[in-house]
């Protein structure tokens, strides 16, 4: 469900920001899911309460994963095909793996490092087939929005087991949105009249991507590692790319198939098949 939903938010992202003002439409799209999540986790008979102590992990992560990483994603499809900016988005599980070593105390094989190497060839192929004047903005802020959301994923982690996924992903939207709802207002002037297709997507983005997906993803992040999690979605650029030909009419070259690759092959290599081995012999041993 995860992948279906991501993988089709990149195209419907962009097909809203081309005619909605991003921040305005990205806040929005966070906050209506978020008070729809804290309400049902009410509803449920789960309190809404934040321990003092997690307040630090969701905070982080609302802002790096909702105010960073959903608006710098939508930027980013706006200069290169949105199955391009899925593919740098996808990168996040190299970070989240960086990152993780000290954070987390999480300790990488030597095909984490392979991972590593994978990934950042996609990346250099992506930057060589986008750049201009040597430059890429749709690739660096693809980059910059893939490290934030892996800092995101991270700070999740560290205070999934101490709250419902439910409360956990309406607070962090709530405190992504809201500095993303408070600039929109000064974008108000530059609403107009949107085409079916442009509210369609958004809606999608709110309830699809952001509701179903993210809920699921964060359940998902309470119940294995974070590099784990991440491996989750590793088909999400694929189905980006196929749903942007039928969306948008964007193509896809040889190029971005190798660089599609190349990421998917780095996402790969952490696959947990040791570690989920030994922890079966271990169930079995102390069940013995």
């Amino acid at each position: 469900m995860v992948v279906i939903l991501w993988g089709g938010s990149y195209p419907t992202m962009k097909a809203a920001a081309l005619e909605i003002p991003i921040v305005f439409f990205r806040g929005w799209a966070a906050f209506l899911p978020a008070l729809v999540m804290l309400a049902l986790a009410y509803a449920l008979g789960h309190s809404l309460r934040v321990p003092r102590q997690c307040w630090m992990g969701v905070v982080i992560s609302g802002l790096c994963t909702v105010t960073l990483t959903h608006t710098l994603t939508n930027v980013s499809t706006l200069y290169m095909a949105s199955g391009q900016t899925s593919l740098m988005i996808y990168t996040m599980p190299i970070w989240a793996a960086i990152i993780g070593i000290p954070v987390l105390g999480e300790r990488p094989t030597s095909l984490h490092w392979l991972g590593v190497i994978l990934g950042l060839s996609g990346i250099v192929l992506l930057w060589s087939q986008t750049a201009q004047d040597g430059l890429s903005f749709g690739v660096l802020i693809g980059v910059v929005s893939a490290i934030a959301w892996a800092c995101g994923t991270i700070a999740v982690k560290s205070v999934s087991e101490h709250l419902p996924a439910l409360v956990l992903t309406g607070w962090s939207f709530t405190v992504g949105a809201l500095p993303l709802c408070l600039y929109g207002f000064f974008e108000i002037d530059q609403l107009k009249p949107v085409s079916d297709r442009a509210l369609w997507s958004a809606l999608f983005i709110m309830f699809g991507a952001n509701f179903l997906g993210f809920l699921t993803f964060f359940y998902i992040i309470g119940m294995v590692p974070a590099v784990v999690a991440s491996l989750s979605v590793v088909a999400v650029p694929g189905v980006a790319f196929i749903l942007g030909v039928f969306i948008l009419d964007e193509s896809m070259t040889i190029m971005d198939g190798v660089a599609f690759l190349l990421i998917a092959g780095a996402l790969t290599t952490v696959l947990p098949r040791p570690s989920i081995n030994r922890g079966l012999l271990g169930k079995k041993h102390h069940q013995a």
